[in-house]
């Protein structure tokens, strides 16, 4: 099948660069059914299955993800979604990023679209849980036939208080009108028959779009909450409101229950159709592993609470004590305060190599997705968004 061409060259991507960078694997497998209701096709019923899988390795991050749909009749659709990220140094608060994702679909009758955009971001982090961030991003886009230029801008700012994250964004999406095969307006239909592509196409001018979104993330014991809330705002359109809110509860480490449902919006820069949707299913999470390319720290035996081995070439070891726990976490300025999942050490121990510079380091770990606290043997320190940190001197 066409559509599983994307995915399985991401899936390799991922598996030649772990060959030569040390880092952590993570994923999830979501198999659901639904209701799915596309602006300008017929609505019905779907099962579908979303594969998500990530490679964190020291400043870089490459992902893929993906959704399978599955309508009567044999309507199967295909999205996909692969990224990689490469981060710089510190420098005080600032960091910069480069970023480069591409995005395609595919459906049973109809030519697919793909996305390519590279951007480069520049963030500040003023506080422990508070982000600011600019971007700019230039790629090219291909539906119906044709190929068009894309450009995209955007700004946003989250923090974090306790157990709450909170993000808002405000991004500015412009690209060419293109006559032919490439749609000019919102009323064309979602994808043309396959077949050849029509190479008479002319730009007409440009167009753009500006989308102001709302996210919110509230994680509870053994529950998470996610919220997206937004609107669309384009010349010639009528403005949209674009939302989503979703809902997790682990029922063990390893497996969760899952429900989701939307508005999601028009795409003018690849004619993929804006829906409605609902979808209720159970997620498959993988256990965090970590794929070595170069030589690892040997495990410890040492039975300190907490600790931080000292830095070999692949990093060094994190190691906590935590019997009884089902999930361990820990996030501080090393991550940019992103959580990274410890991974079973036996014995009650729990473990991850990590690259932390030497240094003043300020962290949290989380057990069982409860709230932040300083590590065992630490000295806690209140954040000013709640819950604990502690700082510690890495040598």
């Amino acid at each position: 099948m066409s559509a599983a061409r994307p995915a399985a060259a991401a899936a390799l991507f991922l598996v030649a660069i772990s060959r030569t960078l040390a880092g952590q694997v993570s994923g999830t497998f979501d198999f659901g059914a639904g209701t799915y209701r596309p602006d300008r096709a017929l609505p019905g019923g779907v099962a579908s299955f979303a594969p998500t899988l990530a490679l964190d390795a020291g400043p870089f991050r490459v992902g893929a993800s993906g959704v399978y749909t599955d309508a009567p009749g044999g309507r199967w659709n295909f999205q996909g979604l692969a990224t990689a990220l490469a981060r710089s140094p510190r420098a005080g608060i600032f960091h910069a990023e480069l970023a480069g994702q591409v995005d395609w679909t595919r459906h049973y009758q109809a030519r697919g679209t793909t996305a390519l955009v590279g951007e480069v971001r520049a963030h500040a982090s003023p506080s422990a849980n508070t982000t600011l961030w600019l971007g700019r991003g230039l790629g090219n886009a291909s539906s119906l036939g044709g190929r068009r230029q894309v450009q995209r801008s955007h700004v946003g700012t989250s923090a974090r208080f306790g157990a709450v994250q909170i993000g808002f964004t405000v991004s500015r999406t412009s690209f060419d009108l293109m006559s032919g095969p490439a749609p000019a307006s919102d009323s064309v239909p979602i994808a043309a028959p396959a077949g050849p592509a029509n190479q008479d196409t002319v730009r007409l001018g440009r167009k753009a779009l500006t989308d102001a979104m709302l996210t919110g993330r509230w994680r509870l014991a053994n529950m998470d909450f996610d919220l997206a809330l937004g609107r669309r705002f384009s010349e010639g359109t009528p403005h949209l409101t674009i939302w989503g809110v979703s809902a997790s509860r682990s029922l063990t480490p390893q497996l969760a229950l899952v429900a989701g449902a939307g508005r999601s919006g028009y795409d003018a820069v690849t004619s993929v159709p804006g829906s409605r949707y609902f979808v209720v299913g159970l997620r498959l999470k993988l256990a965090p592993s970590y794929i070595p390319g170069i030589a690892l720290p040997a495990p410890s035996s040492d039975r300190t609470p907490f600790r931080i081995g000292p830095a070999l070439a692949a990093g060094r070891e994190v190691r906590l004590r935590a019997p009884g726990a089902r999930e361990v976490e820990i996030a501080g300025d090393f991550t940019d305060w992103r959580p990274v999942a410890l991974a079973p050490a036996g014995e009650g121990a729990w473990r991850m190599v990590l690259r932390i510079p030497a240094g003043l380091h300020r962290l949290a770990v989380r057990l069982d997705g409860g709230a932040w606290r300083a590590p065992p043997g630490a000295r806690p320190l209140a954040s000013e968004f709640g819950g604990e940190v502690a700082e510690i001197v890495v040598e």
